[in-house]
């Protein structure tokens, strides 16, 4: 009982654990420019989020490699639920891949990579807002300062693809700067942070300005892509002609180009022109699924008479847009291909459409559209529905 007691006291009693080890510091110089409190945040970067909370822009973001602070700083700032939609962090190749369907790149720090990651977060923020919302899709992927041998440089890259159109930013870091690898992050932070605003509207610095705001060393070598502005209506139809992209959006403000949204209802339709019955119809279509939102879809070719010129297309786009209504442009003329592009979606048709639905012609065969039928139109996945209403 004694050796009990003994050992019950020694596992109580307080160990004196070592004194840490002094680290040395950086440079003075260097914490003076980029160090804050840790509990608060620079006034210039919650200036600049402030603005970006208020803008009408929603936000998806995917950080890999650097970059996560800008995460902390935007939801930290009041109004963050207004903005941020999404954020990834993939951080191992792995997760990396997956969230690009698949698609690996020689380096996960290279312009292209990140230029894939942004157009996925842009399709991402479209898919979670409704249509007509000004969204954005932001990536930084960066390799930073390491404990291990890594050869080649420190360096950032950042892109932004939007409703508002398109910018990219290359930053090579000075290796011989004293910065420990946080304040490399923190310096890609304020540029994600810089690209947000630029997304959203807001006016940015530009030259000495802008190295000043970034807390760039002498030796760091900045790089700014040519801004791309939102396509036109017609930019964007010429650009789903060429098959680079599978949906235009249109009717309630700017064009939205290649974020085709699923999880809608969709009334198909040649729309020549919009009428009363056509809006009755998805009103009907809605009031039996409530939860879905609705929006009109035309596809520039018919399985009959083939592609519209872009100029047919923009006439009949301007009657929704006088009618502010959302307008899906598609170049899927059949079903099972508009179940495909739309997954999870429902779809209006009128009575005589129905009928056309079982035509054998369209599909091939009578045992092809058999198959199709049975898969629910959607190549194997059972997320797509039919809402028959009369013509």
């Amino acid at each position: 009982m004694r050796l009990s007691q003994a050992y019950r006291a020694s596992c109580l009693a307080p160990k004196p654990y070592p004194a840490p080890k002094p680290r040395l510091l950086h440079t003075a110089a260097w914490i003076r420019a980029a160090a804050v409190r840790p509990d608060t945040l620079d006034p210039e970067v919650d200036e600049v989020i402030k603005a970006i909370h208020a803008t009408p822009t929603r936000l998806a973001l995917t950080v890999t490699g650097g970059g996560v602070q800008a995460i902390s700083w935007l939801l930290g700032v009041p109004g963050a639920s207004r903005t941020v939609l999404d954020v990834q962090v993939p951080y191992s190749p792995t997760a990396l891949k997956s969230l690009l369907g698949g698609q690996a790149f020689a380096s996960a720090s290279s312009p292209d990579s990140v230029a894939a990651l942004s157009q996925a977060a842009f399709q991402r923020a479209a898919s979670l807002t409704a249509l007509g919302t000004p969204v954005a899709g932001l990536a930084c992927s960066a390799a930073l300062g390491t404990d291990r041998v890594r050869r080649g440089e420190d360096r950032v890259y950042i892109a932004a693809h939007g409703t508002g159109g398109r910018a990219s930013f290359s930053l090579v870091l000075d290796k011989a700067a004293p910065r420990p690898r946080w304040a490399q992050d923190a310096v890609a932070s304020r540029l994600l942070i810089h690209a947000a605003a630029l997304s959203c509207g807001l006016p940015v610095p530009e030259g000495d300005l802008a190295r000043r705001w970034l807390r760039l060393e002498p030796g760091d070598v900045l790089e700014s892509g040519r801004p791309q502005p939102p396509p036109t209506l017609r930019q964007a139809l010429q650009s789903l002609g060429r098959g680079e992209i599978t949906s235009v959006e249109a009717g309630l403000g700017p064009v939205t180009a290649g974020a085709p949204r699923g999880g809608r209802l969709y009334l198909p339709g040649s729309f020549n022109p919009l009428h009363a019955g056509h809006t009755a119809m998805l009103q009907a279509a809605q009031s039996l699924c409530p939860q879905l939102e609705g929006c009109y879809e035309l596809s520039t070719g018919n399985a009959d008479k083939g592609l519209l010129l872009v100029e047919e297309v923009e006439r009949r786009v301007r009657h929704f847009e006088e009618a502010r209504l959302p307008v899906v442009l598609t170049q899927a003329p059949l079903y099972a291909q508009k179940a495909r592009l739309f997954p999870g979606s429902v779809f209006v048709i009128g009575y005589d459409t129905a009928i056309r639905l079982l035509d054998p012609k369209y599909y091939g065969s009578r045992e092809d559209m058999l198959l199709q039928v049975r898969r629910g139109g959607t190549g194997g996945a059972r997320s797509s529905g039919v809402v028959t209403t009369p013509s």
